[in-house]
């Protein structure tokens, strides 16, 4: 529900001093009409914030203004947006609470479809970009996942499984993409369980990615001796 400034003016006496309260702070004003807010701003310390009835009155206008600049957080992977709505009190009751989680999970739900969907790709052997990976698992993308609070470690958790079967999948293909993939996952906040197996294959990616540079070097090394030696051969005799 979107909060409006201009209200009839037959309301009660308790909701005019809510609105006023609300008024009288232009960070969270702001958020409310915009959805959004600047770098560093916090709302005001106002005590009847913390009143359960005030938490009543804003929890639906909050709930669209939170869903809104959530969403669009993830959306451009702007973790200064995340983080300060993250560090701002979070003003819904337990339904608009439930209901506001229950609306970015869809939007995160259908990122995570996304990936699934392309990891199922990569096994079929279908055409695919190999490079809209790396941004499943961006560390702005990461940071953002971080930055929910924790009703959404189960999500997390579940992300992680679905990007480590990527990075799996595309070790042998692309072992430098895996292991980048595989070193951000690593910032996930997921369940202990989850975390072991990213860390296990972790050693195991970057064990290979350590012997296929050192190959590398090897051969560079025995290229530049053989031209060293077919240069010194060459007769300099005009």
């Amino acid at each position: 529900m979107q909060y409006e400034q201009s209200v009839t003016a037959n309301i009660s006496e308790q909701e005019k001093t809510f609105r006023t309260a609300i008024s009288n702070d232009p960070v969270l004003l702001h958020f409310l009409l915009a959805g959004t807010m600047s770098s560093n701003e916090r709302f005001a310390k106002q005590e009847s914030y913390r009143d359960p009835a005030f938490v009543t009155f804003i929890s639906p206008y909050f709930q669209d203004a939170y869903v809104k600049a959530t969403i669009s957080a993830l959306d451009l992977k702007d973790t200064n947006l995340m983080s300060d709505v993250a560090a701002n009190p979070v003003m819904l009751d337990y339904q608009h609470r439930q209901q506001a989680f229950d609306q970015i999970l869809v939007y995160l739900e259908e990122k995570k479809a996304k990936l699934a969907s392309l990891h199922n790709k990569i096994v079929m052997h279908e055409p695919m970009d190999f490079m809209e990976l790396p941004d499943f698992t961006n560390i702005m993308t990461i940071t953002n996942l971080n930055y929910l609070p924790g009703e959404f470690l189960d999500f997390r958790t579940a992300y992680a499984g679905v990007a480590l079967k990527v990075i799996k999948s595309i070790a042998n293909r692309d072992i430098k993409m895996s292991l980048n993939m595989n070193t951000n996952l690593r910032e996930l906040i997921v369940d202990i369980q989850t975390l072991h197996e990213i860390t296990e294959f972790y050693k195991v990616v970057s064990s290979a990615d350590n012997e296929q540079s050192a190959m590398e070097c090897e051969r560079a090394h025995r290229w530049h001796r053989h031209h060293r030696r077919s240069h010194s051969d060459w007769d300099w005799d005009f």
